[in-house]
């Protein structure tokens, strides 16, 4: 991994450089003063809470947001993909079809759906359930990128070699046992490069979520902003914009490092 380590280490020093000269361009002699202000107002940014007491909110949220929408995508995203793989018409064209919808729908546009479709309280059998705002774009989030996960599952499984489906059912397996035992195993090592392209991609998309109200990073820089002036704003929108790289760029470099290390073993 030394390639990918190499990689790591001058991408990260290189956007660091490129963000700070553009501090220094825009702000000048007050490039000080400005980073004084984006530290005191990290923990804020960083937990949504101005001393780190509690992790409700700013970054972290975007954090939470994105692993329960991936957990949601992952599970209904497995059954999708079954049900396009399945050998019944009736079962795999209502799939291909869904995830089609689901695929070619702006994430934005879908983030607005749930806002406005899922109300915020619900009641069923006497009990109350409630949608916060993070739980709507939580939903919101997991809609497209089930059916993104949906593919990768199709893709890992048709990268199997046909004779292993053969040669489990002369041994008396049926399909479904095939799938579990003996091709999702195999597949796996095809999906995980792709599933980590997808979460990334999930994580990035995270930064939509500011239309539901939720309290993410760009939330509470509004906020920020709001209550210092708008004449920190280049300086927080940057440093936003080097929290979502320095959380991404590292899945992306050992999403590399995976591929390569399937192409070998093929």
């Amino acid at each position: 991994m030394n390639a990918e380590l190499k990689l790591f280490a001058l991408g990260t020093a290189g956007v660091t450089l490129v963000l700070a000269a553009l501090l220094v361009i825009v702000y000048g002699a007050e490039t000080g003063p400005v980073l004084q202000a984006l530290a005191a107002r990290t923990p804020l940014l960083l937990s949504g809470s101005p001393d780190f007491s509690r992790f409700e909110g700013g970054f972290a949220a975007n954090i939470v947001i994105s692993i329960w929408a991936m957990a949601i995508a992952a599970v209904a995203g497995t059954a999708l993909g079954v049900g396009m793989i399945s050998q019944s018409s009736l079962v795999r064209t209502p799939s291909f079809l869904l995830m089609n919808v689901l695929r070619n729908s702006p994430w934005l546009v879908v983030l607005y759906a749930m806002l406005y479709l899922l109300p915020f309280e619900i009641a069923l059998f006497g009990t109350v359930f409630s949608f916060s705002p993070m739980i709507k774009a939580v939903i919101g989030l997991a809609l497209p990128v089930t059916a993104n996960v949906a593919e990768v599952f199709r893709g890992g499984v048709e990268a199997v070699p046909t004779g292993q489906w053969e040669s489990a059912r002369s041994l008396g397996y049926r399909r479904l046992q095939i799938l579990h035992r003996v091709v999702v195993p195999q597949a796996i090592q095809f999906m995980t490069p792709n599933l980590m392209t997808t979460y990334a991609m999930l994580f990035i998309g995270t930064s939509l979520v500011v239309v539901t109200g939720a309290d993410d990073v760009l939330s509470v820089a509004r906020t920020v902003i709001a209550s210092d002036g708008a004449q920190y704003a280049t300086a927080i929108y940057l440093y936003v914009l080097f929290l979502f790289f320095i959380f991404c760029f590292p899945i992306a470099i050992l999403t590399r490092w995976l591929e390569q290390r399937v192409r070998v073993r093929q």
